[in-house]
């Protein structure tokens, strides 16, 4: 076995990866709460506009290269290096295509200027994250995460530094989209740097008309797969702008990010069983069945109670953090019930993938995205902002069941003592809730929810719901997240 992936150094670099990542979301999110106090809700949505929109254009710059390059830059080949120069170039051609149909598609909409500036900045960050990410591959190949890790750190340190100090000063949001550029000029300065000094690779256009169709061809897969999550992602805070107005997206902004803050916990887990899952898939049916079913019940034992107490804390929570953003406090009681669905998608996704169902997968986002588009084209008009959260939580629902319409053909999803664990999770969540309940009104939340915690944590061992073998099991994958 190579030292490239060797199993200590991928488990290590992961690990980095992991700890990185949660940083940069905390950051991120507090970053986010400052900016969301500082500017309001009808401000906010203008902000969150403008970044989506962008957002949902990287899909053209993009295309799926990100995925094939670490996938092509991994296998044992001499060509690697004219390879991404000529990736390099084609991506260049997908950056122009990117940034002529974000601009057309807002002059077709009829966007006015001061928003079509805001977009001139958010256009440039999509571009320099697209190259930043591109850059990264050569080292993902390698399984090297430690750079991208130093990387992302500094980005954001940079960003809500930056930031802060903005703010201080002034609530324009073309300042404030320029900080965020400052940070992806660095980060994509810094990745190319790499590619230049560490890896030794040149970075200077190379054109082979076979190889780009080779390139676009096999990128294609990897694109629609893409296509459907970053469409998902974005496509509602568009809507909501064009068909309500930016008071709706910056309402709408709160909920959505304190729910999808947390589905990289998911992510991770469902990436350190995954491997396990494609081996039993062809070794063992039933340890395969073993380790569905007790990702799936380790996904239920966190989302729960992170639903059931925001749920009854969503009041003090957007008082203390956003009192302007109160009219939001019903969207993230009803939202906040998502990140139980986000969270076990990952294993039906997973599974799915495992036993060569991909194409499987991809049918089922798309079955997501469609109805995730009409119902919101349906409801926005109906009830304004609430429309997209009432789509968001049924959508978040209908994936799982989509997954799990195929994946009871391959193992048995609720068996038995399935069950049984469902039930005395929804006591232990219940016994959390009510100490919650009774608590929230006289103590702040920061001491009600570490209160909460414990008092779930005890449930959960009164109630037997982990064995010694489970305690093990959950120790095992966490020792192994990457």
């Amino acid at each position: 076995m190579s030292d490239t992936h060797h199993p200590t150094k991928v488990a290590r670099s992961g690990a980095i990866y992991t700890g990185t990542l949660i940083f940069q979301k905390v950051l991120s999110f507090t970053y986010f709460s400052f900016i969301a106090a500082a500017l309001g809700p009808a401000n906010l949505g203008r902000y969150t506009f403008a970044l989506s929109f962008a957002a949902f254009f990287s899909l053209a710059v993009d295309f799926g290269f990100v995925n094939m390059a670490i996938r092509s830059f991994s296998q044992a080949k001499e060509s690697h290096e004219d390879y991404f120069r000529v990736m390099l170039t084609v991506r260049l051609g997908l950056a122009a295509v990117g940034v002529g149909l974000l601009f057309l598609s807002a002059a077709f909409l009829g966007y006015e200027k001061d928003l079509l500036s805001l977009l001139a900045v958010t256009a440039l960050i999509m571009v320099m994250d697209a190259f930043t990410a591109f850059g990264y591959t050569v080292f993902r190949a390698r399984q090297n995460l430690f750079y991208e890790s130093l990387g992302t750190i500094i980005f954001q340190i940079i960003i809500i530094s930056a930031g802060l100090l903005v703010l201080q000063y002034t609530r324009d949001l073309r300042i404030l989209l320029l900080v965020i550029a400052l940070g992806s000029f660095w980060h994509v300065s810094y990745s190319l740097w790499l590619v230049l000094f560490k890896a030794q690779w040149s970075i200077r256009p190379c054109w082979d008309w076979e190889t780009a169709k080779k390139i676009l061809v096999a990128a294609w897969p990897f694109f629609l797969a893409a296509g459907f999550i970053k469409a998902y992602n974005t496509i509602d805070t568009i809507l909501l702008k064009n068909m309500a107005n930016d008071m709706a997206v910056g309402l709408y902004a709160i909920p959505a990010k304190v729910v999808f803050s947390f589905p990289f916990l998911a992510l991770g887990i469902t990436a350190a069983v995954y491997p396990a899952m494609s081996n039993y898939a062809a070794t063992s049916r039933e340890r395969l069945q073993n380790v569905f079913s007790r990702t799936l019940q380790l996904l239920l034992t966190i989302s729960l109670p992170i639903a059931v107490g925001i749920f009854l804390l969503a009041e003090p929570i957007m008082l203390r953090i956003w009192p302007e953003f109160k009219e939001a406090i019903p969207a993230l009681r009803i939202l906040i019930w998502a990140v139980v669905f986000l969270f076990i998608e990952y294993p039906f996704g997973s599974l799915l993938n495992a036993t060569s169902n991909e194409r499987r997968n991809t049918w089922n986002r798309g079955i997501q995205l469609a109805s995730f588009i009409i119902l919101n084209v349906l409801l926005i008009p109906i009830y304004g902002f609430m429309g997209s959260v009432y789509t968001a939580l049924a959508t978040s629902a209908l994936i799982v069941i989509l997954g799990a319409l195929k994946t009871r053909r391959i193992v048995a999803v609720f068996n038995k003592s399935m069950i049984i664990v469902l039930m005395k999770l929804f006591v232990a969540a219940s016994a959390m809730g009510t100490v919650v309940y009774w608590f929230r009104d006289e103590y702040s939340f920061l001491l009600v929810i570490p209160v909460a915690a414990f008092v779930y944590a005890v449930a959960l061992l009164l109630l037997r719901v982990y064995g010694y073998e489970d305690w093990m099991w959950v120790k095992s994958v966490i020792s192994r997240k990457a």
